[in-house]
């Protein structure tokens, strides 16, 4: 298709004719289009797994409209098979910490790092207004592009890790958070791809302009979260941890007594296959093994958060 403006161009070169005067301004307008970005629907089903890799063969278990995966893990088989039935993929990465098991790990410059998490192994708080930072967040979006995904899922944009107390002493701000979640969902516009905010309620107004989702995790374990998505009107992705793959009645009414822009999914904190919905139904999307060596880098005294009790 490119062969006749390649041929036009060539003419214009040579004999400077009038055909080159309308090439450019056809090459112009097609390279200044910008791609329609992607939003959900509310109301939209959701199903999120990023431990281990989801696997296509049994068909799609729970059939749902969108899943959010791991940007590393999930081949791009995965998300071609997804769209070829019709589903939409929302792409996770760590936009706020450094893992150790990720392949551009070594890319954080230790004075981009700040306190180890002591809840997940191998994870530090990130430096967010650090140039160096944003290089490897443009590049993972870049590469999420790449793979085909329709939005992404950046964690770990919650204030807490802007505090001196509770987050590394980097000495980052809410307006810092705020900054860079709209620089993100700026360079994931550029590719037609959607953003979701995951938690980080306290820069909601300050971003909602720019992101088409929000993913929320345990608003309603902590009593009064979930009011801070009230006059939001987009679709709220909303998780909701129990330890063990049973759900009470009592945690299923309190999970779900929700707006009516919220999705809402019950899970392990492992954010395995399994997942209860609101209707009290369970399902276990099939996965593929896959487990990455996490803490053999980077903060190897980090412990999991069931065993500090985080998890209700």
């Amino acid at each position: 298709m490119y062969a006749p403006i390649y041929r036009a161009l060539l003419s214009t070169a040579i004999f400077g004719s009038a055909i080159g005067a309308a090439v450019p301004a056809v090459l112009s307008e097609r390279d200044t289009q910008v791609p329609t970005v992607w939003a959900p629907e509310v109301g939209s089903t959701y199903q999120i797994i990023l431990t281990n890799s989801m696997n296509l063969e049994s068909g799609l278990v729970p059939n749902v409209d969108i899943y959010d995966l791991d940007l590393y893990d999930t081949d791009i088989s995965v998300i071609g098979g997804l769209h070829a039935a019709g589903k939409k993929v929302v792409c996770y990465f760590s936009a706020g910490t450094s893992e150790d098991w990720r392949a551009d790990w070594a890319e954080f410059k230790e004075k981009d790092k700040g306190a180890c998490l002591p809840q997940w192994a191998g994870e530090r708080w990130l430096n967010t207004r650090s140039a160096d930072v944003w290089n490897t967040m443009a590049k993972r979006i870049a590469f999420a592009n790449e793979k085909g995904c329709d939005a992404i899922d950046p964690d770990n944009m919650e204030i807490d890790g802007y505090s001196n107390e509770n987050g590394g002493g980097l000495g980052l701000t809410t307006r810092d958070a705020a900054t860079y979640a709209r620089k993100l969902a700026a360079e994931a516009a550029k590719y037609g791809m959607g953003m979701g905010l995951k938690n980080a309620q306290e820069i909601l107004g300050s971003v909602r302009d720019v992101v088409q989702f929000a993913v929320n995790e345990e608003c309603a374990a902590n009593e009064g979260d979930c009011q801070s998505y009230q006059g939001f009107g987009k679709p709220v992705y909303h998780i909701e941890y129990v330890n063990s793959r049973s759900v009470s009645s009592n945690k299923l009414r309190q999970a779900c007594n929700m707006d009516s822009t919220f999705t809402t999914v019950i899970k392990t904190l492992n954010l395995d296959g399994w997942v209860t919905f609101c209707d009290g139904k369970s399902y276990t999307t099939p996965t593929n093994y896959s487990a990455p060596n996490k803490g053999r880098k980077d903060c190897l005294n980090s412990k999991s958060a069931r065993s500090l009790g985080l998890v209700n």
